[in-house]
């Protein structure tokens, strides 16, 4: 039967992948007060939200995204998250730096 919807799950493995790193992401953060202080954790935290997400406006991050004019990607709908742009060394790739 064919169907207009797909949808992706994560394996178990991905699952559990998912657990470690929120934890990791907590025991981080703790670590992170003990060495550093509440205070200036939280400064980091509230800097990089603000540079990361802000509800009413364009991450800047995304800014810094928009694609050269000439480039395959300036035809693109541009993205609603951040992409896996692939990272172009000296000796280039296939087929963009892959």
């Amino acid at each position: 039967m064919a169907t207009r919807w797909k949808v992706a799950r994560l394996t178990a493995a991905g699952r559990t992948s998912q657990w470690e790193y929120a934890d990791r992401i907590v025991t981080l953060e703790k670590r992170s007060v003990q060495r550093f202080g509440a205070a200036a954790v939280a400064a980091l935290r509230a800097d990089l939200e603000r540079l990361a997400h802000d509800p009413d406006a364009v991450s800047p991050l995304m800014r810094g995204l928009d694609p050269y004019p000439a480039n395959w990607r300036a035809d693109v709908r541009p993205p609603e998250t951040l992409p896996d742009y692939p990272m172009v060394l000296h000796r280039g790739g296939f087929p963009d730096g892959r």
